[in-house]
């Protein structure tokens, strides 16, 4: 249980780090209201659940101790990447608009976290360190991904509520900061995490 909290904590952190989804979210929400948002949140979380079922058949073929302790420090790494990368500021302006229909805008979020090769291999190497091993396989991995998809739904229609009360006025300057206090925990998460590994696979 104290392992899938980590998990929960670790992904709301990442999530919540304001991306090219986040960003479409909140522009979204601003021309087209929150309602409009829902094919947002549908169009990341598709995209996800499809990147996160072909991640975890991947590595149901590397169960050895030795490559999982592999791909969990390569996953720590990629943490402390992400982290240290949320200290770049980014333009709101780069979003981009999009038709006002809801195919279109869910077809904008989808693509948008779909086309993306570095998901993929974050979810290749971040998995790995949360899966169960005293539990069967399939259980844990439904449990990551349901986890995944809960959260990043609640996260993208968090997003889309505030951004439409408080419109326009979100500046790029708040969405920065928030970038760096994120990536900050996230830059802890994964220096802690490649500590563990690093000390359990000498000791294998």
């Amino acid at each position: 249980m104290k392992q899938y909290t980590l998990y929960l904590a670790t992904i709301f952190l990442i999530i919540i780090t304001p991306g090219p989804s986040a960003l479409l979210v909140i522009q979204h929400s601003a021309m087209f209201g929150a309602k409009k948002c829902l094919y947002n949140a549908l169009g990341s979380i598709c995209a996800s659940f499809i990147l996160i079922v072909i991640s975890l058949a991947g590595i149901a073929f590397f169960l050895d101790d030795v490559w999982m302790n592999i791909l969990s420090i390569l996953g720590s790494i990629l943490l402390i990447y992400v982290g240290i990368s949320s200290f770049k500021n980014i333009e709101i302006n780069n979003v981009g608009k999009y038709q006002h229909n809801n195919l279109a805008i869910f077809k904008a979020s989808f693509f948008t976290g779909i086309s993306n090769p570095k998901d993929i291999i974050f979810f290749i190497t971040l998995l790995p360190q949360f899966i169960n091993q005293s539990i069967p396989y399939l259980v844990s991995a439904t449990a990551l991904t349901v986890g995944w998809i809960i959260t990043d739904f609640s996260i993208m229609m968090g997003y889309a509520v505030i951004a439409n009360i408080i419109a326009k006025k979100l500046n790029q300057s708040a969405i920065n900061k928030g970038r760096k206090a994120s990536g900050f925990l996230i830059i802890i998460i994964g220096t802690t995490l490649f500590t563990k590994n690093i000390i359990y696979f000498i000791g294998l």
